[in-house]
């Protein structure tokens, strides 16, 4: 019933099947969308009901679950990243140089 702590719980589940380590704490998606403005990073896009909780460096390159390593995407922009390096992803979207 509570989306927000379901995001949180799957992602801190898919961490520990992957030996990441760390755990998300609780809140995090209203603090990111606070922070974010309630924008994708990735297309300025507002960020609707159904958004995304998103590893910034992917579990499977490395990356951490961690508060630090977590924003909101759009569903659309997270699917179209999956696990991609984050300056690879926006390299072909023709953000970075």
């Amino acid at each position: 019933e509570n989306p927000e702590a379901r995001r949180v719980h799957r992602q801190n589940r898919r961490a520990r099947k992957k030996e990441a380590g760390g755990m998300l704490s609780v809140g995090l998606s209203a603090k990111l969308f606070k922070l974010q403005k309630g924008k994708c990073p990735c297309c300025k896009q507002p960020l609707g009901d159904d958004y995304h909780l998103d590893h910034k460096m992917p579990l499977a390159l490395g990356g951490t679950n961690t508060d630090e390593n977590m924003q909101l995407l759009r569903s659309i922009c997270n699917l179209q990243k999956h696990a991609k390096h984050p300056v690879d992803f926006m390299q072909e979207r023709g953000y970075l140089l």
